[in-house]
Parts: C-alpha cells; sequence; structure tokens
C-alpha cells in the first residue's frame, strides 16, 4: 500500500500534520496507557510486529559479523572464492530474511492500526450523536472536527509510522551495542565516543526543526483560515468590489507561509547531512583505530573485523536519528490521544433517566411553569415564563431579538434542561421523558433550516424515511414548494449542496416546512420560519400551514407581526419576561408594548426588521 494511500510519511523528516501545531501530551503515561489500552484488542497482531521488529534487529545485526567473518577467513586468512561466495549468499538470505521480517510486521502494524482508527472514529461519531447541544456550543465546530479528524489521524501516523520506528530504533540499537561489544569492546568505545557529539547535534536541531515547523504550522493555520474567511464572505467582498484587497491578503499570507515552509523544510533536510559527515567520521574512526591496532597489535584486528564495524558504526547512529525523528510525532499523537478520550468521557448533560417514560402517543398539551434558564450559571434568558397551550391551539410568541423567543424553543425540544420550573407535555415533565419519543413528535423549522448534500427528495424524507415520494410530494405542495422544485433540471432528484446552497433563503424555508409536514408532528415549531419570503409567498403558504396546524399544538416564533393575527394566543416577551399575552385583538385594544411594536412595523418596518419581532 503506497504512503498516500496509507497516510505515512517518508521517514527521515517530521510531517506537516496538517496545519496543526505540535502539541506535547500534559499526562504522557495517562494518554499512552489509554491508547495501549484501545490497542489491546489487537495483542494477535501486535504480538507479530513485535516479532517482526525483534526478528528484523536480530538479523541485520547478525549480518555485518557474517559478512567480517567470511571477509577475514575465506579472503585475508585462506582465500576461497567459492567459500566466500557461498557466505555471502548466506548474507543475502539474512538480509533477505530481515526485510521479510520487517515488511510482515509492518504490514500487521497498518493492518491493526487502521482497525483501532476505525472503531476510534465510530465510537467518536457515536459519542458526539449522544452528547448535548451545550458541548458543541462550548467547544465550536472547528475544534470538534480537528479532534475526529487531525487529532485521529496523527495517532494513526504515530502507529503506522512513529511506534514501529521508536520501538524498532530501541531494539536495533540494544542488539547492535551488544553485538559490537561482543565483536571487539575498544572499536566499540571508539564508535561510543561520538555519541555525546552525535546527542548534543541531534538535540540541537531537533529543537531548530521543531519551532521552524511550528512556525510553518501556524502559517499554514492562518492560510487556511484566511481562504475560510475568504470563501464565507464572498457576497460581500463581491458586493464591496474588494476582489484585489482580498487577493492581495491571501497573497501575503500565502506568502509567508511558503517561506515558513521553506525554511522549515531546509532545517529538516539539514539533519541528513550532518548525519552522514558523523557516519564518515565514525568510519573513518573505526578504520584508523583499527589499522594502528592492527599494525601495533596484529592479533584479531583483521579487515573483516574493520568491515563489520563500519557497517556496525552506520547501523549504531540510524535507529538514534530514528528515534529522534519520531519523537515528535508520537508526542503530538498523544497530545491529540488526549484531545480524542476527553471528547469521548464528556457525560451528556441530557440524558434519559432509567426509569424514563416513552410516549407512545401524545395528545399535545404543552405547559411552561415558572421557567427560568441562562446558557451560563452568571446569565439568565429567560424568567419565571408561565405558559398554557392546549392541545391543537397555536401560540405565537414574539418580543425583541434576546428576548429568549428561540430559547423556549430550545427548552421544549429539550436541547437544554431549565434551572428552575419544569416543561411538561400531557402532564408529564420533559425530563422523565425519553427524549427521543419527545423529540420524533415534534415538528422544528428554524431560523435557518440545514440540507444534507443530497437530493431534494431524500431531505424531505429526512424526518420519515419510510414515507412515500407521493406523501412527499404532497407534502411539498402544502408548503408551496412543488412548483420551485419542479422547475429544477432534475425535479424532486436534484442534488443540493450543502446546506442547500444551491436554494434561495426562501426555497430552503419552503422546503424546510415541507420536511416539517411530512412528519406530521403533533407538536410544531415554526422559529421564524417565514422571515425569509416575501409577503407573497408568505401569503401563498399561510393556507398551507393553517391546514397543518390543525389538529396540533403550534408554536410560532414570528418575524412579521402580520403572521400571528389569528393566533389562539399571543405571548410577549421583553427583558426576558412575560409582559403581555392574549389574543391579538386583546393586545392591540389595551395598547401596551405589543400594540407599539405592531404599529412600528407598519410606520417604520426598518426598525422592526432590526429587531426581528
Amino acid at each position: 500500500m503506497s504512503a498516500a494511500k496509507t497516510g505515512q510519511r517518508p521517514a527521515g523528516r517530521p510531517g506537516r500534520m496538517h496545519g496543526m501545531p505540535i502539541e506535547t501530551p500534559k499526562d504522557f503515561r495517562g494518554a499512552i496507557g489509554r491508547l495501549l489500552r484501545r490497542f489491546g484488542t489487537e495483542w494477535k497482531a501486535l504480538i507479530v510486529v513485535i516479532a517482526g521488529i525483534i526478528g528484523h534487529s536480530v538479523l541485520t545485526a547478525i549480518a555485518p559479523a557474517q559478512m567480517g567473518n567470511a571477509i577475514t577467513r575465506h579472503l585475508e586468512i585462506s582465500p576461497d572464492a567459492r567459500a566466500f561466495a557461498s557466505r555471502m549468499l548466506v548474507v543475502i538470505v539474512i538480509y533477505g530474511a530481515a526485510w521479510i521480517s520487517e515488511a510482515l510486521g509492518r504490514s500487521f502494524m497498518v493492518r491493526a492500526s487502521n482497525r483501532l482508527i476505525f472503531r476510534l472514529r465510530r465510537d467518536s461519531f457515536s459519542h458526539l450523536q449522544k452528547l448535548s447541544m451545550s458541548y458543541f456550543e462550548r467547544r465550536g465546530v472547528g475544534d470538534i472536527i480537528s479532534r475526529v479528524t487531525n487529532d485521529i489521524e496523527m495517532i494513526y501516523n504515530a502507529l503506522t509510522n512513529g511506534i514501529s520506528e521508536l520501538v524498532g530504533g530501541f531494539f536495533a540499537l540494544s542488539i547492535t551495542l551488544i553485538a559490537m561489544v561482543i565483536l571487539d569492546l575498544r572499536l566499540s568505545l571508539v564508535v561510543f565516543a561520538l555519541l555525546p557529539l552525535l546527542i548534543w547535534i541531534t538535540g540541537f536541531l531537533g529543537r531548530m526543526v521543531r519551532e521552524a515547523f511550528r512556525t510553518n504550522q501556524a502559517m499554514v493555520g492562518e492560510l487556511s483560515s484566511n481562504l475560510n474567511e475568504s470563501v464565507a464572505a464572498v457576497r460581500v467582498i463581491k458586493s464591496f468590489h474588494k476582489e484585489a484587497d482580498s487577493f492581495e491578503r491571501f497573497r501575503e499570507v500565502n506568502g509567508r507561509a511558503r517561506d515558513a515552509g521553506m525554511r522549515a523544510e531546509i532545517v529538516s533536510f539539514a539533519v541528513h547531512p550532518i548525519l552522514r559527515i558523523i557516519n564518515g567520521i565514525a568510519a573513518a574512526l573505526v578504520v584508523g583505530v583499527g589499522g594502528y591496532l592492527a599494525v601495533t597489535e596484529g592479533g584479531g584486528y583483521s579487515v573483516g573485523l574493520l568491515a563489520a564495524f563500519i557497517i556496525y558504526s552506520s547501523r549504531f547512529f540510524e535507529p538514534l536519528r530514528q528515534i529522534t525523528q519520531v519523537y515528535n510525532l508520537v508526542q503530538s499523537a498523544l497530545a491529540g490521544a488526549e484531545r480524542v478520550f476527553e471528547m469521548l468521557d464528556t457525560k451528556p448533560e441530557i440524558a434519559n433517566k432509567p426509569d424514563a417514560i416513552v410516549m407512545n402517543e401524545i395528545r399535545g398539551d404543552v405547559t411552561f411553569d415558572g421557567v427560568t434558564f441562562g446558557y451560563d450559571p452568571d446569565q439568565t434568558v429567560v424568567h419565571d415564563i408561565t405558559i398554557e397551550a392546549r392541545s391543537g391551539q397555536v401560540v405565537a410568541i414574539v418580543g425583541p431579538t434576546g428576548a429568549g423567543k428561540t430559547t423556549l424553543v430550545n427548552l421544549l425540544s429539550r436541547f437544554y434542561d431549565v434551572r428552575s420550573g419544569n416543561i411538561r407535555v400531557d402532564g408529564v415533565d420533559i425530563r422523565d421523558m425519553e427524549v427521543n419519543s419527545l423529540r420524533t413528535r415534534m415538528g422544528v423549522v428554524l431560523q435557518e433550516p440545514y440540507f444534507f448534500a443530497d437530493t431534494i427528495m431524500t431531505n424531505i424524507k429526512y424526518g420519515r424515511p419510510s414515507a412515500t415520494d407521493e406523501e412527499a410530494i404532497a407534502a411539498a405542495r402544502t408548503a408551496d414548494a412543488d412548483h420551485f422544485i419542479r422547475r429544477l433540471p432534475e425535479g424532486y432528484q436534484t442534488m443540493l449542496l450543502e446546506r442547500g446552497a444551491n436554494l434561495s433563503e426562501g426555497e430552503r424555508q419552503l422546503l424546510a416546512i415541507a420536511r416539517a409536514i411530512l412528519a406530521d408532528p403533533r407538536i410544531l415549531v415554526l422559529d421564524e420560519a417565514t422571515s425569509s419570503v416575501d409577503s407573497l409567498t408568505e401569503a401563498t403558504i399561510q393556507a398551507g400551514l393553517i391546514k397543518l396546524m390543525e389538529g396540533r399544538t403550534s408554536f410560532i416564533i414570528a418575524h412579521r407581526l402580520s403572521t400571528i393575527r389569528n393566533a389562539d394566543q399571543v405571548v410577549v416577551l421583553h427583558d426576558h419576561r412575560v409582559v403581555e399575552r392574549g389574543t391579538h385583538d386583546e393586545l392591540m385594544a389595551a395598547d401596551g408594548f405589543y400594540a407599539r411594536l405592531y404599529r412600528l412595523q407598519f410606520e417604520r418596518p426598518e426598525i422592526t426588521e432590526e429587531m426581528s419581532i
């Protein structure tokens, strides 16, 4: 499998890790312990991996000794070309067996790592589905996506590249050291004398490489942010004719990213020539000292011994290079593992009680009883809210921006739990209900409806996949969406872009209403569902909405007060409290806050548009 497909990086230099900063774990032992426990299910594969690493290390340590012995016996002492060729064939077989051993170990490591990463991504995504809305708001979308993608990718790279290099490096270093000492102690000390210099140089260069890549990764992150901002704000950029300025900012950031990348790569590649120089010095010292000892003492200091030591000196420094270079990769992977485990350890704030009530059927009576709530402990968004809606009633909730209208919808959907008071459906506290049985009996049309990159038909059926195409089309007709859908090139089979970007705002809201209609909920919530459609389109769908709301408890958060004249009850929020309630006519007659807002909307519509009434 190619490096591109496996996600491996070429050995010998650190990777950029997709613009993520090089981090170190806060709890090294804890992170590696949890990762090993998850990896423990792959113990059979790990046995093969360890066996492959040990086999490769032992065989590559044996080969130089065999080669040196063959040179001494069959070229120096008793020249015998046939015997020498036979011994060289044995050496080739040893190296071949070492390659097979390493390849076997790596292939099992890749397979085991992929299975682990599959489970880790599966468990992470599954756990995300259970977490409460507060978690997503605290963390942010970018951070969560980074944990499930970049952090897990770093773990994968460390497992497939780093761990094998690290463990293999330690084994190779230990076995090579033993082989050298057994072969000749004094020549071993010659090689070991260079060890402090190598450690100092690799440590110094390692810090330079780490800093260079940290700077490079920061610049890649800045480049990504600039690109994301420019794409997201393309409408604003074009509206103000700022394409040139936007390009100039991108060119500047791109140039700094280019320079940082060049510096990082140059510093990284500087490691290799220096290590080759040290290898060369080691070989020269071995030859020089060994030659001197051969001349002055004779005995066992043969050409074969020197040849073997030259190979061993090279193999001695190679594992040190491997260990140094993969250290940062392993550290970053463990830091990523900590972030993933932190997410997996997060407990959902909204969870079913052990004896949660499954509501197979509901009438739709809804009561907010003294509800107080804030998203933060020191914040109050709604205070002492009491609303009673009978089954089949239409309740409109109006008020300025920030009054808490959408918060009431979030609480009714139990995205959050109330701080005090309670919300009851059919007399049962929703905290005592099984969450899914509540939400499946609710239909919610949000201010900014979300659609998936799939066909229009699939998106309409999202809340009720078992519905027939005819039922979905009927729902679209009720929402007055059928006419624009049929004008699209593929009709109901038209593929939507992410978030439905190839539809207008009004079309997206009509589609969202169709989706809610098809779900056939007992409780319907329209959170400013018609705020993005023109008055003519709004008037067209009112008849469909009235038909939809028949027999259902409906909550309407209205952008335009003209849409809620026929509501059974209008609840007016101001300063986080209910300040008025009644029918439209009753509130107009009372000439209070609602009446002032209503008159403002017709006399100064731009004011109330800004207030999002």
